[in-house]
């Protein structure tokens, strides 16, 4: 049997990887990618490529490392050792450090440039996976046994089931017929690369402003990665900002705890929404990651999520080829909406509620997150509940 993969990045790559390890050979894998990796050059990437950076838990790098993927982990990924929760003008704090409950770290950041070049020099090495990028879809036919996908370079290519891993907005699955619903946010992500006096030492710091998140990630050499989530009608202000007015109004909401801000990157601007697909699934298609669902990145929740969507479809595929059944059947994929809805609706309650709790400026609302704060920080086993959220790993 066959299955064809649209979209190459994490997502899509990771799914292929699996997929060829569970089904040892015996699962013909396509994958298809529009942009190359290989055009990425690490010494100019802060000029030509904005950077990404994913947050892992603890459980999804171990899925990873399942994968033979190690190697690849430790050469782009920096630990979590501590995480500071705070909000904005309130004096009480959440301390979560990996040792107080005998870990090593909490999670990790990964950089995504360098990943994926890793990741698909991993994939060409593996004979079960043919790549095809950079490539585009140029037309689709859906037969009742099948699916025929024509490449732009005229590369035709049948399968049983087709995966939409290309991110929000797919166009594999918009040209299925799949909807989404849309929530805009009204708030807009400034991404970018920061230097600070005083090293990270592995610390992670998520600040809630009354526009709304701050986050600032650690990542290799001593930088710092910095998300802020500002209202939309701060965006045109701050985006004229200069270098140092921007690192004066960083430091003035974040703070000393890393010392002076010492310089900032190039600044990226990201409108937030939330999407989610109305169905996971047609006829012979399944979705999975941004394609599924877009989250806010609030609390690092979005690629997590992901991940658990691709080890549960990689699974449900790898039983059904072995019990020779058609991985493309509608029972088959029915097996995979029922398995993943209930983490997919927790995970985006959870998140699209904090995003609306912490960006209300409602008296009763201010005074509930600041009573909720004191709590966690006094209560161990509040704290311990919410480092049971952080780490936790279900796929079910």
């Amino acid at each position: 049997m066959s299955i064809i993969i649209n979209g190459g990045g994490m997502t899509g790559a990771i799914l292929a990887l699996m997929l060829s390890k569970l089904t040892k050979g015996d699962l013909e894998i396509s994958l298809i990618e529009q942009h190359s990796p290989y055009c990425y050059d690490t010494k100019l990437s802060s000029n030509i490529y904005p950077p990404h950076v994913i947050a892992l838990s603890r459980g999804a790098y171990s899925e990873l490392i399942r994968i033979n993927m190690a190697s690849i982990l430790s050469s782009c990924s920096t630990v979590i050792k501590q995480v500071e929760i705070s909000e904005y003008h309130r004096l009480h704090k959440i301390f979560i450090n990996a040792q107080d409950y005998q870990l090593s770290e909490l999670g990790y950041v990964i950089e995504l440039n360098i990943f994926k070049k890793k990741l698909f020099d991993f994939l060409h090495k593996k004979s079960t996976v043919t790549v095809y990028c950079p490539a585009t879809l140029q037309k689709i036919k859906r037969g009742k046994k099948n699916n025929i996908i024509i490449l732009n370079n005229g590369h035709q290519i049948i399968s049983k089931l087709m995966v939409a891993a290309d991110g929000t907005d797919s166009t594999l699955a918009s040209n299925c017929g799949i909807k989404w619903f849309r929530w805009n946010y009204q708030q807009t992500a400034i991404v970018s690369k920061i230097t600070t006096e005083i090293p990270h030492f592995g610390r992670a710091f998520e600040k809630f402003t009354e526009h709304g998140p701050l986050a600032i990630l650690p990542i290799a050499n001593d930088f710092s990665f910095l998300i802020w989530c500002i209202s939309d009608k701060q965006k045109k202000e701050v985006s004229t900002w200069k270098k140092d007015k921007f690192s004066q109004e960083l430091q003035n909401v974040f703070g000393w705890k890393l010392g002076k801000i010492l310089d900032v990157g190039k600044r990226y601007f990201y409108d937030l929404w939330l999407t989610r697909a109305n169905s996971h699934i047609s006829h012979r298609l399944a979705l999975v990651g941004n394609a599924a669902q877009s989250l806010h990145p609030i609390a690092g929740q979005g690629f997590n999520l992901g991940l658990r969507d691709i080890v549960v479809l990689s699974k449900i595929i790898t039983q059904a080829l072995y019990q020779n059944v058609d991985i493309g059947d509608y029972s088959v994929l029915n097996t995979y909406q029922k398995h993943r809805y209930l983490d997919q609706y927790r995970t985006i309650t959870i998140t699209d509620g904090l995003v609306r709790l912490f960006s209300n400026h409602c008296l009763p609302l201010i005074i509930a997150r600041s009573m909720g704060l004191f709590f966690v920080h006094y209560s161990t086993f509040l704290r311990r509940l919410l480092v049971n959220t952080i780490l936790n790993w279900k796929t079910d």
